[in-house]
C-alpha cells in the first residue's frame, strides 16, 4: 500500500514539475517557481521512500536504495544551483541536464515500484 501511494505521488509530482519546467523554459510563470521547487522536494522525498521501503525486504536491493538517495541529493542541489551555471546562451544545456535528472528520478522510482510489486507477488505465491 505504501509503495502504491508513494509511486502515485511521485508520478503526479514529476508530471506537474515537468509542466511547470516547460512553462519556465518558455519564459513564463516565474511566479510559480516556488511551486516547482516544492514539487521537486516531493519528488526527492517519494524517491527516497520508495528506495528505502524496498531495501530491507526479502529480495530487496540496497544498491537501488543508495542510487535513489544519491539521485535525490543531486537533483535539488543541481536544480537550486542551476541559475549560476553556464549563464548566457548555453544555459539550455544546464536546463536539459536538470530535465534528464528529473526523468531519471521517475524512471528509477518506476523501476523500484515494479521491483516491489514483483517481490510482493512472489511472497504471496
Amino acid at each position: 500500500m505504501l509503495v502504491r501511494i508513494t509511486i502515485t505521488v511521485l508520478r503526479i509530482s514529476v508530471l506537474l514539475a515537468l509542466i511547470l519546467g516547460i512553462v519556465f523554459w518558455t519564459g513564463n510563470g516565474d511566479s510559480l517557481r516556488a511551486v516547482h521547487i516544492v514539487l521537486g522536494i516531493l519528488v526527492v522525498l517519494t524517491l527516497w521512500i520508495l528506495g528505502f521501503a524496498q531495501a530491507p525486504a526479502k529480495g530487496g536491493n540496497w544498491g537501488l536504495a543508495v542510487g535513489a538517495f544519491i539521485l535525490g541529493l543531486i537533483l535539488p542541489i543541481f536544480g537550486l544551483g542551476q541559475e549560476g551555471l553556464l549563464p548566457g546562451s548555453a544555459h539550455w544545456i544546464i536546463q536539459v541536464i536538470h530535465l534528464l535528472l528529473g526523468l531519471a528520478a521517475i524512471g528509477l522510482g518506476e523501476m523500484i515500484a515494479g521491483r516491489c510489486k514483483r517481490l510482493t507477488q512472489a511472497a504471496t505465491v
